[in-house]
């Protein structure tokens, strides 16, 4: 039982991730996000289709 209400409080939490995510992608005050050959920021983005995408969380991130 506890498992299931953790899963959906994170699923929630992932949703509204996604959501601010889109949100920053259309802000015109964000200038690195839009603009003529930008393309919209979906790298952590944690939903996308079927298939390959390259969206989606890496399983790692080198800096």
């Amino acid at each position: 039982m506890r498992f299931g209400a953790s899963f959906e409080r994170f699923s929630a939490k992932l949703k509204e991730l996604e959501l601010i995510i889109d949100t920053r992608n259309v802000d015109p005050i964000l200038k690195n996000r839009t603009g003529a050959g930008v393309t919209p920021y979906e790298l952590l983005k944690p939903f996308s289709g079927p298939g390959v995408t390259g969206k989606g969380v890496p399983y790692s991130i080198s800096i």
